[in-house]
């Protein structure tokens, strides 16, 4: 998401504007909804869920860009408070739960694809990449010219991120873990100088990041730049309630829009297969994330949401909402991301070949929206 549109002026229609704002009410009524019941991280996953459906009952729901790239600085910043000097002692533990994360990588692609290929029915590659648990722009891109099917690979990742999500917040207080509650615990910022240090030391983390085309660039720039003042404690206290809980609207909308122009014929078609999938891979980072929880003495929630196959912006938001290391799990999330983007276009290569033009759907399924978030 490229930082400079904050500076560009876009021609939009009334209509626009006119969904843009539903979505925000829609997003925000689900967030409120979820909040009010005490559902962990509610804001985030009931704004998701309601968008979704909204989209999914084919309302063009949507956010705009310039306020996504906003949403992913202020959260970044507020991330990036989180990190103290106790926080940078426990980077020591990091090398062995990376080391495990590296293995577990080819483990849950090795069991996905042999899923989809031989249990759904994918063709190859269309499994190869619907499989890869990151690195979406890489992702999308090769699939395309390997000749796969890009809608199952488009709907198998939107479906990945909507469940983790949604869902995630309940399952880890199964696993014991205690979240905070809808939003973080460590204090606000003190007075408004403190405040405007925060919001420029993240803004410009975040244009370097981006000029850099560092991963994630607008929210992890952020975060790092925040996490390094804080770190040294130069600047204490995380950004209000108000703003986080908007940010947390804003993504949620903006991932359950996701879903928006996906017709029911292909939601029958590839709902069952992507869900699969998703089962499999959650139980091999599962079972990684156990093995290095136990290694590191790590609690075993804040490695599985290093672990999970989700986008590096959402897991790493989702750990800060619930109390976790946002630092660890951004870490990890990066990790994963540079290595795949790295080797996959190295092993299709060897395995499909040059690339070659897409392949035309033997099927008469709409196609999806390929518009993707970040990962």
């Amino acid at each position: 998401m490229p930082f400079p549109l904050l500076f560009k002026r876009p021609g939009y229609s009334p209509r626009d504007f006119l969904w843009w704002g539903v979505t925000l009410a829609l997003a925000s009524a689900g967030g409120a909804l979820f909040a009010g019941v005490g559902m962990p991280a509610g804001w985030l996953s009931g704004a998701l869920v309601v968008t979704a459906i909204a989209a999914l009952f084919g309302a063009p729901v949507g956010v705009e860009s310039n306020v996504r790239v906003v949403t992913y600085v202020l959260l970044g910043t507020s991330m990036g408070s989180a990190i103290t000097p106790e926080t940078l002692d426990g980077i020591a533990t990091w090398p062995v739960t990376m080391a495990v994360l590296l293995i577990s990588v080819p483990v849950m692609m090795v069991a996905v694809i042999v899923y989809l290929e031989k249990v759904a029915g994918w063709d190859r590659r269309s499994a190869f990449f619907g499989a890869a648990p990151g690195a979406l722009s890489t992702v999308l891109i090769m699939a395309e010219s390997s000749g796969a099917d890009t809608r199952r690979v488009v709907f198998s990742q939107s479906l990945r991120l909507f469940v983790l999500v949604a869902l995630l917040p309940a399952a880890l207080g199964g696993l014991g873990h205690q979240p905070a509650g809808t939003l973080p615990i460590n204090p606000v910022v003190p007075d408004w100088t403190s405040f405007f240090l925060s919001i420029g030391v993240g803004v410009l983390g975040a244009f370097l990041a981006e000029k850099a085309r560092f991963p994630g660039g607008t929210m992890v720039g952020a975060m790092l730049a925040s996490g390094v003042v804080h770190g040294a404690g130069l600047i204490e206290g995380r950004l209000p309630d108000l703003l986080l809980i908007g940010s947390f609207v804003v993504l949620g909308a903006n991932s359950g829009s996701r879903f928006a122009g996906t017709k029911a014929d292909t939601l029958r078609r590839f709902f069952l297969d992507s869900l699969g999938a998703l089962t499999i891979a959650i139980i091999v980072a599962l079972a990684f994330s156990a093995l290095g929880a136990w290694l590191s003495g790590e609690p075993l929630a804040k490695v599985l949401v290093a672990y999970v196959p989700g986008a590096l912006e959402a897991m790493t938001i989702m750990a800060f909402v619930l109390g976790l290391d946002p630092a660890f799990v951004a870490a990890h999330h990066l990790a994963r991301f540079v290595g795949l983007a790295l080797l996959i276009p190295v092993i299709a290569r060897l395995f499909f070949g040059p690339p070659v033009a897409p392949v035309a759907p033997k099927d008469d399924t709409p196609p999806l929206d390929e518009t993707e978030p970040k990962d």
